[in-house]
C-alpha cells in the first residue's frame, strides 16, 4: 500500500501522518484558506533561497516537531498526507531545502549535510563542515542543480561554500567577519547574492574573481531575491528617514537602481516565477495582512490576515506554478502552515 502521490510504502519505518487539512475562512477578508498542519505542534517550511515546493507544485518539504522533536517531513499537496524523512538526532531545520529536481530533500544532521530521496528515503552524505565550524544558514540549490550554496561559521568568520554535487567537491565563494545572511545562487549566472548584518547587499562570483557591495539608497535591505532572468536584484528596502518599505530593483551590469513599487509596510516579500506579481507579509500590527502586489500597475490588495506574532516567521511564497500561496503563522497556537488557492487571481506560470 502506498501513501498518496508520494508513492511511499506504508511498510517504511518512518512515521506517516494522514491529512490534517481543514478549511479556514479568514475573518477579515472571508478568503478561504487551507490549514495544512495542526497548530498543536510547530511546523514551518524553508523560505527562500531554499526550495520548499518541487517544480510540479506537488510536494512540500517542511520541518515539524510533530514526533516530539524537529524532523524533516514531505507532504503531498494533492492528498495532504505527510511522511517523515527519517529520524535524525541533530537535525537543523534552518538548513532544509529540496534539490533543484525536487527528488531529494537536503539538510544538516550534526556536522554533515545529507540528501534523502523522496520517496525512497535513501540517505547519502553530500558535504561536511570543516572542523570547528557550525551551520550559519540555509542551503540553496542553483536552478540547474550544478551547485549547492550554504554558509558556515568558524572562529568569528562566515564563509559561503559552493558544493558541486556531481563531483562532491566544495569551494569557498566568499568570507567575512560579519554575518553573511541568506546566500542565494543566481538562476542564470555563476554568482551568489547575500545580505549583510547591517542591511546591505553583496554579490560574488563562484570563482572569486568578482565581489562587490551594491550601492543602495540610505536605509537597509530587509529581504532580497534575484530577478527571474538573473540580471537584477529585487529587494525590500526600508527608508532611513521615513521607515517606509519599497520594492526596488538594481540591474547587475549597469548598476541602475530604481523603484519598482511602494508597499504598505511589507516585512517579508517574494515574487512569482516570472516576476510579474509580488507577495508580501505586512509588519503592521493594525493590518497584519498577506498582500498581493501587481507589478504592472503597482496595485496592492489584501488576501487574508496572517496575524503572526513575528512577521519574520511568515515567509510567504508562491508555488512554482503561481497557483498557490503558502505562509506560516502562529495565530491559532503554534506555528502552522497555511495555503491559499489563487488560480482565479493570478495566471499560471511555467514550472
Amino acid at each position: 500500500m502506498f501513501l498518496g502521490g508520494l508513492g511511499l510504502p506504508l511498510a517504511a519505518q518512518n512515521p506517516a501522518a494522514s491529512s490534517e487539512w481543514r478549511t479556514y475562512l479568514d475573518p477579515a477578508t472571508e478568503f478561504e484558506l487551507l490549514l495544512l498542519t495542526s497548530p498543536q505542534f510547530r511546523s514551518r517550511f524553508p523560505g527562500p533561497p531554499a526550495l520548499a515546493v518541487d517544480r510540479r507544485s506537488r510536494t512540500l518539504v517542511y520541518a515539524s516537531d510533530r514526533s516530539g522533536r524537529w524532523q524533516p517531513w514531505a507532504m503531498d499537496l494533492k492528498t495532504g498526507v505527510s511522511i517523515q524523512l527519517g529520524t535524525h538526532s541533530s537535525f537543523a531545520p534552518e538548513t532544509l531545502t529540496l534539490s533543484a529536481t525536487g527528488r531529494e530533500a537536503i539538510f544538516a544532521d550534526g556536522d554533515r549535510l545529507w540528501s534523502v530521496a523522496v520517496p525512497s528515503l535513501r540517505r547519502r552524505p553530500v558535504a561536511a563542515l570543516a572542523p570547528g565550524s557550525q551551520w550559519a544558514g540555509p542551503a540553496a540549490p542553483s536552478a540547474d542543480g550544478t551547485a549547492l550554496i550554504y554558509s558556515e561559521k568558524r572562529d568569528g568568520v562566515w564563509r559561503i561554500q559552493r558544493l558541486a554535487p556531481a563531483r562532491g567537491t566544495c569551494a569557498e565563494v566568499a568570507s567575512g567577519n560579519e554575518p553573511m545572511l541568506m546566500p542565494a545562487p543566481n538562476p542564470r549566472r555563476a554568482m551568489v547574492l547575500w545580505r549583510t548584518a547591517g542591511g546591505g547587499l553583496e554579490v560574488a562570483s563562484y570563482d572569486r574573481t568578482l565581489r562587490r557591495r551594491l550601492e543602495i539608497p540610505a536605509g537597509r535591505v530587509l529581504e532580497a531575491h534575484w530577478s527571474p532572468d538573473g540580471q537584477a536584484v529585487l529587494y525590500l528596502h526600508e527608508s532611513e528617514e521615513r521607515q517606509s518599505c519599497t520594492i526596488r530593483e538594481q540591474r547587475l551590469d549597469s548598476r541602475e537602481d530604481r523603484l519598482v513599487a511602494p508597499t504598505s509596510q511589507f516585512g517579508r516579500f517574494a515574487r512569482n516565477a516570472n516576476g510579474t506579481v509580488f507577495l508580501g507579509a505586512s509588519r503592521s500590527k493594525a493590518s497584519p495582512y498577506i498582500l498581493i502586489l501587481l507589478r504592472i500597475n503597482r496595485r496592492e490588495f489584501p488576501l487574508c490576515e496572517h496575524r503572526a506574532s513575528d512577521v519574520g516567521m511568515v515567509s510567504p511564497i508562491f508555488t512554482p506554478d503561481s497557483q498557490k500561496i503558502l505562509f506560516v503563522s502562529d495565530r491559532l497556537g503554534k506555528p502552522a502552515i497555511f495555503l491559499a488557492n489563487v488560480e482565479k487571481l493570478i495566471e499560471r506560470t511555467d514550472s
